[in-house]
């Protein structure tokens, strides 16, 4: 997996905005980052959708709900990597 995972709280609030991350949120709505933060998710867990909702921490479901969203919209979602087991299923 790419990336750093990090515990809730791990990095301090003085960190994120001296690093302007922050600053890089700002001028986009919140379903736009919730949309953004959900695809990377899904692309640093390999595309296994079981994996992106335990590290978002909601339910499969309702990532499942917005990832058809996305589709719906034409965005492109990262597919599962050969041999990353999914353990989902459509419902």
């Amino acid at each position: 997996m790419n990336g750093w995972i990090c515990e809730k709280g791990a990095v301090p609030n003085a960190i994120i905005s001296e690093t302007g991350l922050i600053a890089l949120l700002i001028g986009q709505t919140v379903a736009e980052v919730e949309r953004d933060l959900i695809i990377e998710t899904l692309r640093a867990c390999n595309g296994n959708r079981t994996r992106a909702a335990k590290t978002l921490a909601i339910a499969v479901r309702t990532l499942r709900n917005k990832l058809n969203e996305y589709e719906a919209k034409g965005l492109d979602i990262p597919a599962p990597v050969h041999g990353e087991s999914e353990l989902i299923t459509n419902r």
